[in-house]
C-alpha cells in the first residue's frame, strides 16, 4: 500500500506500533521509542500522539519518513 493511500486512511495506535517494529526491526526498540520525546513531534511522546487520529497519522508519517532516510 502506498504512503498516499495510507494517509487517506484511519490509522490506527496499532498500525502505528507495528511501523514501528517494522522501521526499528525489533519490538522493544519501537516500544522505547514511542514513549521518549521526539524533536519531531515538537518533544512530544508519541505514544501520547497516539490517543487521537492526527496523532496516529503524524507519528506513522515520521516513521514512513525514518523508513526512507527522509530526516528533513
Amino acid at each position: 500500500m502506498s504512503e498516499r493511500k495510507v494517509s487517506t486512511l484511519h490509522i490506527s495506535p496499532a498500525m502505528v506500533e507495528r511501523k514501528a517494529e517494522t522501521v526499528f526491526e525489533s519490538r522493544e526498540i519501537a516500544l522505547k521509542w514511542l514513549d521518549r520525546p521526539i524533536t519531531a513531534l515538537g518533544g512530544e511522546l508519541p505514544s501520547t500522539l497516539l490517543k487521537n487520529p492526527e496523532g496516529c497519522r503524524k507519528v506513522y508519517q515520521l516513521l514512513a519518513k525514518i523508513e526512507f532516510g527522509e530526516f528533513s
